[in-house]
């Protein structure tokens, strides 16, 4: 870390600040050299191992099926007297010869105008979490993803229902309750053509494989080393999730009052066959220009079915500068919009106050601290 050296007596900002930034980039570059160029280096030796242990798998092509994507996003938009809070959730159908007609809404947003509260986000998160389940579970394709992992649905539904705050866990019960939230999840948790696809992820399982195997270290993540190592249209051997942290979910309410508890039991029922570890996982790399994608899937998947998913992925990948099937990319595209439709929905509410001769409560939603995530 650099500070001004106090040539002025005062530091000329942004200037000082970003000149000692961008002078600090050569060692930034050392380090990325350093912990990547090694895997890069050793890409024939490592990818050889793949080979030996036997965890290169292929599929055969088959004609795609239908597919469709959903991901969601909230903000929360902190005034100087209220929270105004905004979540919603899309599905987006994959490019395909026909359009398939969705039964119910791809759509699904919840607005909400509450006293300020620490936990708002947490609710805000248990809420899009919600929606995006309601979606993805009546959706009409063939093949579903979910945006994410399996282990996302238990994380955000759990921080609502384990908030502190009565007023959190009240209006989480009463919109789970709205959209059969613990129904939901659990059509997501078994049902075999819901795959889910996370964008980060963290698991070192095979590169443990390959440094026991090598007797090397290699240091990487799963994802990461697969989108250097595969070929195009390779894929892993499917693997089951590992025990932790995959049996040790669970919801845990705050207190102990008894509709938290039932609630909880309900939820819990639903995840069951993700606690069980019913859960497989694959890299798959569609085409040259793809990173590898981690696949999670339900157990007792047949060959039939893998290739119908990776024909099927494969057919979604549109060129280069889309990283992701075009349906959850673009589902992750409209999720990120949220913030811009807080913001007309602030804008909105403040006309309207205004026209309704209150402009004394319009300026107490003029300055605000907004918090947005997914």
């Amino acid at each position: 870390m650099t500070t001004n050296d106090g040539r002025e007596g005062y530091a000329r900002l942004p200037e000082d600040l970003l000149r000692d930034l961008l002078e600090g980039a050569g060692s930034m570059m050392d380090q990325v050299s350093e912990l990547l160029g090694p895997v890069i280096d050793a890409r024939e030796r490592l990818r050889h191992g793949l080979e030996e242990l036997g965890l290169i798998h292929h599929f055969n092509p088959v004609e795609p099926t239908t597919i469709a994507a959903v991901d969601g996003g909230y903000a929360v938009e902190r005034t100087l007297a209220i929270d105004l809070s905004l979540a919603v959730a899309v599905g987006v159908e994959g490019l395909g010869p026909t359009t398939t007609i969705w039964d119910s809404t791809q759509y699904r947003w919840w607005p909400k105008v509450a006293l300020h509260n620490e936990d708002a986000d947490r609710l805000a998160r248990g809420i899009t979490m919600a929606n995006e389940i309601a979606i993805l579970a009546n959706a009409p394709h063939a093949l579903r993803i979910l945006d994410g992992s399996h282990l996302t649905l238990v994380i955000q539904l759990n921080s609502a229902l384990s908030s502190q705050s009565e007023y959190v866990r009240a209006e989480a019960r009463r919109v789970w309750g709205e959209l059969r939230t613990p129904d939901g999840l659990a059509e997501v948790c078994r049902a075999s053509n819901i795959i889910a696809m996370p964008k980060y992820d963290s698991s070192r399982a095979i590169t443990q494989m390959l440094e026991q195997h090598l007797n090397m270290p290699v240091p990487s993540d799963d994802k990461y080393l697969m989108g250097l190592l595969l070929e195009p249209g390779e894929l892993t051997r499917l693997s089951q999730v590992p025990e932790d942290p995959w049996t040790k979910l669970h919801f845990s309410p705050y207190g102990d009052a008894a509709v938290d508890i039932a609630l909880a039991e309900d939820l819990t029922r639903a995840i069951l066959p993700l606690k069980q570890r019913q859960v497989m996982y694959t890299y798959f790399k569609p085409d040259q220009y793809s990173t590898a994608f981690r696949i999670e899937m339900k157990s007792g998947a047949t060959e039939k079915e893998l290739n119908l998913l990776c024909s099927t992925l494969s057919d979604q990948i549109t060129g280069p500068f889309v990283r992701e099937p075009y349906p959850q990319y673009l589902a992750d595209v409209i999720a990120k919009s949220v913030g811009i439709g807080l913001n007309a929905l602030q804008t909105a509410v403040q006309l309207g106050l205004s026209r309704m001769e209150r402009p004394e409560i319009s300026k107490l939603l003029v300055q605000s601290y907004r918090t947005e995530g997914k």
